[in-house]
């Protein structure tokens, strides 16, 4: 059984193919729900996560990705950076694909009941 990101807006819930907008606090948004994340914005400049209204300060808290890199871009993208950067950068991602299943997990009981 695959897996398949899928948009974290509750309307949507999209699967994603080929590029999201994900966050630092761990979700993840079709282009067009992460729209958003700019009108989100209670004082000017600053966003909040439409999943979980966690203030997005910083310009890389919500980034744009493409979801099925070249092969290319999989060969540069962490070239030049030192082996504890690589891994951090590893286990981030690792932490954030096993928040994504497990709340698709959840949100699959709670939809279809317990098994």
């Amino acid at each position: 059984m695959d897996f398949f990101l899928r948009c974290n807006s509750l309307k949507c819930r999209s699967q994603l193919k080929e590029r999201a907008v994900v966050t630092t606090c761990s979700h993840i948004f079709c282009l067009k729900c992460a729209d958003a994340l700019s009108r989100s914005r209670p004082i000017p400049g600053e966003r909040l996560c439409p999943a979980c209204q966690t203030l997005l300060i910083n310009p890389d808290d919500a980034v744009a990705t493409v979801l099925n890199p070249t092969e290319d871009y999989k060969t540069s993208v962490l070239s030049g950076l030192d082996p504890n950067t690589i891994m951090e950068c590893a286990g981030r991602a690792l932490l954030f694909w096993t928040y994504q299943t497990t709340q698709e997990m959840c949100g699959l009981v709670t939809r279809h009941g317990a098994s």
